[in-house]
């Protein structure tokens, strides 16, 4: 009996040890995450100019989503690091207006590297569907992709794959000014695309105007407004969508 009650004690420190580490990453995460960059008020504003009649605006907890009637395909977005979703609303909703479903993943604490996988759950089965991600969302978005027959194709914004994603058509959209993309990652992972890859460089932009949310650390300074970044990738991305 004694020996039985010594044990449970020990899986009870044990457990009692999990949860306090379980307890611990969390509270850590949360706080690393509250840092998080927000949407600038300017990026509503700028919303506010878009002709956005045929588009359903929806949001719940895991998403954001502009919808169409009949869409052309279907668009899934996948945030930066540290970045809010609601900072991508001008970009969706831009791409939107032109006749495409798009979802913007909310991702747990704002790190698409935890949940992989959450944008799966947003591809739809009756159609082609694209996956956008920028930063370490594009990172994730070239996991999502790669092998996955129901993806078309793929846009990184001031980011690379690390996956193999040669069966689908590849966009990668970098930025004159872009520090804060690994370069030599960057080189390095083009032995993951197909040789009709395409790679437009923005004159003047950096890593942060790809979202709307302010300056970054560590990025250099763009000699464009937010404004005309974000069109410059609206337009490539949509030239690229009807090659």
């Amino acid at each position: 009996m004694k020996t039985k009650s010594r044990f449970n004690k020990i899986i009870k420190r044990i457990l009692l040890t999990i949860i306090l580490i379980i307890v611990v990453l969390i509270s850590g995460l949360a706080i690393y995450s509250s840092g998080s960059y927000q949407a600038l008020p300017e990026m509503n504003d700028a919303i506010e100019t878009l002709n956005l009649s045929q588009v359903t605006y929806s949001e719940k907890t895991f998403y954001i989503k502009y919808q169409v009637d009949d869409p052309i395909l279907n668009i899934v977005f996948v945030p930066g690091g540290l970045v809010s979703p609601d900072s991508y609303k001008y970009l969706a909703a831009s791409l939107a207006k032109e006749g495409y479903n798009v979802t913007i993943v909310k991702v747990i604490f704002n790190l698409a590297i935890l949940t992989p996988n959450a944008a799966r759950k947003y591809l739809d089965p009756n159609m082609d569907n694209v996956i956008i991600g920028h930063s370490l969302g594009g990172v994730v978005a070239s996991m999502v992709a790669s092998n996955n027959e129901l993806i078309s194709k793929i846009v990184l914004l001031g980011s690379y794959p690390i996956r193999d994603i040669s069966s689908q058509q590849s966009l990668f959209i970098t930025a004159e000014h872009d520090i804060a993309m690994d370069l030599d990652a960057f080189n390095d992972s083009l032995k993951y695309v197909n040789s009709e890859n395409m790679i437009f460089n923005i004159d003047g932009g950096n890593h942060a105007q790809f979202g709307w949310y302010g300056p970054q650390k560590g990025d250099g300074e763009a000699e464009i407004s937010t404004l005309e970044e974000q069109n410059i990738v609206i337009n490539k991305i949509l030239e690229f969508l009807i090659t």
